[in-house]
């Protein structure tokens, strides 16, 4: 009777597993700037002094990217100089609305914000939308750490 039950799961799971097609989208990496792909966003680091800080993304425009479907904190491997390879950290961020607007927050320490990215992801490029593909802009957030801390010299 367990041979049975056992040669019968292990032909579905057989069947299942051959018959599912593995397919990944691949996401690309946009290279057009802000102005390019007509987003309208401000970016706000706020240091609270005890080596950790608060970014706040405030998208009022999608652009071309319209609609997005994240805004995903990434913090690329400490090791890997050009980006490749996995992050140390990729996670999703909730998406509020305030006042008509887009709001993004995430809280993290100074060392690892001055690594981190912010990469607003689409599945559609001007309306369009491909399958197996999505899309992605990166804001870096080390370039809004030195803006400020120049500003305060």
């Amino acid at each position: 009777m367990f041979v049975r039950k056992f040669r019968f799961l292990s032909l579905v799971f057989s069947i299942i597993v051959l018959s599912a097609s593995v397919t990944w989208a691949l996401g690309f990496g946009l290279g057009e700037t802000k102005e390019q792909l007509k987003l309208k966003y401000e970016i706000k680091v706020l240091d609270h002094g005890n080596d950790c800080v608060t970014v706040s993304l405030i998208i009022t425009d999608e652009g071309r990217l319209n609609p997005l479907n994240s805004v995903d904190l990434v913090i690329p491997n400490k090791e890997s100089k050009d980006g490749s390879g996995s992050p140390d950290l990729s996670l999703s961020l909730a998406i509020r609305k305030v006042d008509g607007k887009q709001v993004v927050r995430a809280h993290l320490k100074k060392e690892l914000a001055e690594r981190a990215e912010i990469q607003l992801r689409t599945s559609g490029l001007d309306g369009k939308q491909e399958p197996q593909t999505w899309y992605y802009h990166t804001i870096p957030i080390a370039e809004h750490i030195k803006n400020k801390q120049e500003k305060k010299k």
